[in-house]
């Protein structure tokens, strides 16, 4: 049977010292050391010739291994990979390893524009874990970080729709990223690692577009995860239109100017519309035998129509039927209000925290979505934190602290089960 969860505030005690006797500095624990590799992955799903948009076949993913870790009395072939002059060399390794158990594990999703490096670079992964682990915070677990970026700067970890070319190939527009996740990735870290594979000792979570990956595929998939995070994540698509606005400025776009619409594309200085033609190649990619340009915006200058269709007209005003038919059905919300995604949660353990001045006000959807898990009966943690004089708690500023928390909260519903 599954262990309550309790949330606890504690508060700061006072110590007495008695008499005159020096006070003893509190015992430090010995910081070890868990051991990371970056594995590679040859992918059939993402083969280059099955995406209309060539996306790279091989994925590299950064597995965290704690302290003490041995695998289990198995030989098997490592891919392992390293940066040597920009020039990443793969290398075979055969291994045969020992252990008398399974750890349990997290597949830690990334945000968007970023990839499997988004956390062990920017907010102190290994640091953080060594010393949680090595002082008995959490208990030992491996953790994943995979590649689901793309062309468009994020998969957001779903398939992107098919369609048929000129020459009769049937391919994905970007990517059949939810499939390889469960068709190669899994397998390839349950065959390579000492991993439970179990639901109860596998998590999934992420910042951003990882955490809206996380709740999307845990209730797509309900048999796979025990425990579900997300931190900063777009979880209420029916807050995106308030960010069209901005979307619009980014591109010098007045609704009503024709021109400027169909000129509306994603580039490095344009975050909310490079974000919105990423989830658009996701969502809604444009059918290549459809004429109708009436939501268009063409990617490449090809001989048909290649882009992706955005839910919003001329006139800056969203196309109602079209967003129920395409987005909708990929928003967690809507997911879990009306796509059997409360029972795929039903008896998980779940969490979600947000900044309470984020960039994106992400903190609003998160409080829609913490409000809904409670209407539909499912136990939850949710968190919306702040910051302080000089630093608002924004979108990615708290992150690394925020991943203590996360850490810790999966080690609960590991040890719970």
């Amino acid at each position: 049977m599954k262990k309550a969860f309790a949330i606890f505030l504690i508060s700061a005690g006072v110590i007495a010292l008695w008499g005159c006797s020096a006070r003893k500095n509190p015992s430090q624990s010995v910081i070890q050391f868990g051991t990371t590799w970056t594995g590679f992955i040859y992918s059939t799903v993402l083969d280059t010739s099955a995406t209309l948009t060539n996306e790279a076949s091989g994925r590299y993913l950064y597995v965290y291994v704690p302290p003490g870790y041995t695998a289990n009395e198995t030989s098997y072939v490592r891919i392992d990979s390293t940066l040597q002059d920009s020039v990443w060399v793969v290398d075979s390794v055969v291994v045969t390893e020992v252990t008398n158990h399974d750890y349990p594990v997290l597949y830690l999703l990334h945000g968007y524009g970023s990839n499997y490096q988004y956390y062990h670079l920017i907010f102190n992964l290994v640091a953080t874990l060594n010393e949680m682990i090595s002082s008995g915070e959490i208990s030992p677990m491996v953790v994943v970080i995979p590649d689901f970026s793309n062309s468009f700067g994020g998969s957001f970890y779903a398939n992107s729709p098919v369609d048929t070319l000129p020459d009769s190939r049937e391919v994905s527009f970007s990517g059949k990223f939810e499939d390889f996740f469960f068709e190669e990735l899994i397998p390839y870290v349950e065959q390579n690692f000492a991993v439970d594979t179990t639901a109860a000792g596998r998590g999934i979570g992420g910042h951003s577009m990882g955490g809206y990956g996380a709740y999307r595929l845990a209730m797509r998939h309900p048999d796979m995860f025990g425990s579900v995070s997300a931190m900063s994540a777009p979880l209420y698509f029916n807050a995106l239109p308030a960010l069209l606005p901005a979307m619009y400025a980014e591109n010098g776009f007045t609704p009503g100017d024709t021109a400027g619409f169909y000129a509306i594309a994603p580039s490095p200085s344009k975050r909310l519309t490079s974000m919105m033609f990423a989830m658009g190649a996701a969502f809604s990619p444009h059918k290549i035998a459809d004429s109708d340009t009436t939501l268009f915006h063409r990617v490449r200058d090809v001989a048909f129509f290649f882009g992706i269709d955005l839910p919003f007209h001329i006139d800056g005003s969203i196309d109602s039927l079209f967003w129920a038919t395409n987005w909708l059905p990929n928003d967690p919300f809507t997911m879990l209000t009306q796509l059997g995604g409360a029972a795929a949660l039903a008896g998980k353990y779940l969490y979600l925290d947000c900044g309470n001045a984020d960039d994106l006000y992400l903190h609003l959807q998160n409080r829609a979505f913490s409000e809904v898990l409670t209407a539909a009966g499912l136990t939850h943690v949710y968190y919306e934190y702040a910051g302080y004089t000089g630093n608002d708690a924004g979108h990615v500023n708290f992150i690394a602290d925020r991943l203590r928390e996360v850490f810790k909260f999966h080690s609960e519903a590991f040890a719970a089960e």
